[in-house]
């Protein structure tokens, strides 16, 4: 039991520290995805840039490898044939000359490396630029934020990360849920603290000025004690997580959850579908009370104005 035991924490110890190695990847990686970018505002299509970014990196690794291979074959050639360096640009290539073809070869691969380098830099520009355009906390941001904002900030970001690459996430576990716009939330809270801070750096000491100066103070606090609250939420939340990626790791409970899962999919199913028909029979209540009133109504209105048109009744 003792040697199951140890092996059991040893297995334990083992996926926690996996575990924290997937988190910083993570986190690595969401810096990477976007270039310096850490959060994006939910509008900004956060995958859409990723893609965008993903695939720029690739032509412009490929462009930098083909004009490195082109540059180092054109030098090959001009040390190979010294006494014609131009003549794959000179337009003085003739027929059964190689060197000359491996040139031209050599000067395609380069440019169009070159080429192909640019425009992978341009994509990654334009996803940048986009990312500003929507909304984005950089890294220079986070840099720039007190360490009061920008501890619990990275912690924010960290639990986040942790759900994300959670089984119960992946696997829908848990509902549609948009972390990208709860991290935000937090973002543009903490941005507005850097801003709250440096403006406060540079205001007017007058009296004048002071109960702006003390609504600016107690804004910033607001500021900071949103951001601890929600990472301290999404912290909770991500240790709840992994306490369930736990329990899915062990074949028996993941077939009582699958279980579960399996019959409250089908009891709501059941129940949706009595709403369902529950609203149709309302809506196919034929209408007759309107009819009712309408002839009622035009029946006493007709009487009422038969004293009008029969005078002689009254007389």
């Amino acid at each position: 039991m003792t040697t199951r035991g140890n092996m059991t924490a040893s297995g334990s110890a083992r996926s926690a520290a996996a575990q924290r190695r997937s988190r910083r990847k993570s986190v690595d990686e969401r810096v990477l995805e976007f270039q310096d970018v850490v959060a994006l505002a939910p509008a900004a299509r956060r995958k859409s840039l990723a893609a965008a970014r993903t695939a720029g990196a690739v032509v412009a690794a490929s462009g930098a490898v083909a004009s490195a291979l082109g540059l180092v074959a054109t030098v090959a050639c001009v040390v190979s044939a010294p006494e014609r360096p131009l003549a794959a640009i000179d337009g003085s290539v003739e027929a059964g000359q190689g060197i000359d073809l491996t040139q031209i070869v050599a000067l395609s691969a380069f440019g169009g490396g070159m080429a192909a380098f640019l425009l992978g830099c341009g994509a990654i520009g334009l996803a940048r630029l986009r990312a500003e355009k929507y909304g984005a906390l950089t890294t220079v941001d986070l840099a720039a934020a007190p360490k009061n904002l920008a501890d619990p900030f990275r912690r924010a970001l960290t639990a986040v990360d942790t759900i994300r690459a959670s089984v119960a996430y992946r696997e829908h576990w848990l509902p549609e849920i948009d972390l990208d716009a709860a991290l935000w939330e937090l973002a543009q809270h903490l941005l507005a603290g850097i801003r709250l801070r440096d403006e406060l750096k540079t205001a007017s000491a007058g009296p004048e000025y002071r109960e702006q100066v003390e609504q600016a103070r107690t804004a910033l606090g607001a500021c900071l004690m949103n951001v601890r609250k929600g990472a301290n939420t999404l912290a909770a939340l991500a240790h709840r997580v992994e306490v369930f990626d736990r329990m899915l790791s062990e074949p028996a409970r993941r077939a009582e959850f699958e279980e579960a899962r399996e019959l409250r999919a089908r009891s709501d199913a059941e129940q949706m579908g009595r709403l369902a028909a529950a609203v149709a029979d309302a809506l196919a209540i034929a209408p007759a009370l309107g009819e009712v009133a309408d002839r009622a109504a035009g029946a006493l209105d007709a009487y009422d104005e038969l004293p009008k048109m029969c005078p002689e009744l009254h007389g």
